[in-house]
């Protein structure tokens, strides 16, 4: 017991003695009928209203002092969860309307699926990709629909893949440059003659600021497949 504790209890007993003084004295004046009646009331009133402060201040005095012994010991310490839940683990991003041709968006296409695949078989992520039901230009949504689902989708994304197969002026690199503002971990994979623009060039030495970003070549697209395949989810680490 340290001295705090010894003049609380030192108040308690002084509040509990008040109060019966305040007691005895109220039973004093009962019997009384000459000019000490009131004064006694008015003692044995002011008394109980001491006793009672008294003791009102020893409880919230205690009520406020943290436990000097702390939670148990082996009492975990609380977990702050990420509640926010991510409806894909990757947005998948490569160019469509900017292909010269349909004949060029369909063999490309094909590619961008097995890569999907991958993702799926060896990650078991679950995967966004906007061509995936597009299988030509013609069916291709109005743009401001396909703009409004791509970034929606992007938001809900827990890592970015853009794979850029030739020097095209293409939304992919917008889509890149929001998954930045967004925070998402991403990957670029682009030909071996193509310069990204500025702030995707290993974005992730820019400083806190920038998630973690990898960049990579290839020349085919066996090449993002093997790599899924080998490193599966720690390409993304």
């Amino acid at each position: 017991m340290d001295d705090r504790d010894g003049f609380q209890g030192f108040l308690t007993f002084l509040g509990a003695g008040l109060n019966a003084t305040a007691s005895i004295i109220v039973g004093l004046a009962a019997g009384k009928s000459d000019d000490n009646r009131p004064f006694l009331l008015f003692s044995a009133v002011f008394l109980g209203i001491l006793g009672v402060t008294l003791f009102v201040m020893v409880m919230r005095n205690r009520r406020s002092r943290p436990d000097p012994a702390g939670p148990p010991a082996d009492e975990p310490p609380p977990v702050i969860a990420d509640t926010k839940q991510m409806t894909y683990d990757v947005f998948l991003s490569s160019p469509m309307a900017s292909l010269s041709s349909n004949e060029d968006y369909v063999s490309h296409r094909r590619g961008i699926l097995r890569i999907m695949e991958a993702l799926e078989r060896d990650c078991r992520f679950k995967v966004y990709y906007a061509g995936e039901r597009r299988p030509t230009r013609d069916s291709f949504e109005r743009p401001d629909v396909g703009a409004h689902r791509d970034s929606a989708a992007l938001r809900e994304s827990a890592r970015f893949l853009l794979v850029m197969p030739e020097d095209l002026v293409s939304s992919s690199y917008v889509e890149a440059g929001y998954a930045l503002a967004l925070g998402i971990p991403s990957v670029y994979y682009h030909q071996a003659d193509i310069r990204l623009p500025f702030m995707l060039r290993q974005a992730a030495q820019y400083g806190p600021d920038f998630p973690r970003c990898k960049e990579y070549e290839f020349q085919q697209m066996d090449d993002i497949v093997r790599d899924i395949e080998e490193n599966g989810t720690s390409l993304f680490g």
